[in-house]
């Protein structure tokens, strides 16, 4: 931050970053958003310090990944690349 003092926001790799993001900015103006919708980030997110979060969707995870092997064990083809949806958390 002292190096770069004009950044506008910090997307974190997880909350845990993103929280020891929003003590690091000390109440500058810069968005923070965070990924795995923890406890401590949805509260940080009611409390306004931490715009959002991203929610994985584990079970739709396991559900693609388990039609995925089961037409591999059939002899089908599958992407090489499954993505699953997640979701914004903003308030």
């Amino acid at each position: 931050l002292q190096a770069n003092p004009n950044i506008l926001g910090v997307f974190a790799h997880n909350d845990e970053m993103a929280l020891g993001a929003i003590e690091a900015v000390n109440g500058k103006d810069i968005v923070i958003i965070g990924f795995d919708a923890t406890d401590d980030a949805l509260a940080a997110i009611k409390a306004g310090t931490m715009a959002a979060t991203v929610a994985q969707k584990p079970a739709l995870m396991g559900e693609t990944a388990v039609d995925a092997a089961v037409k591999l064990i059939k002899g089908e083809t599958v992407d090489s690349v499954i993505g699953v949806d997640v979701e914004l958390i903003k308030e």
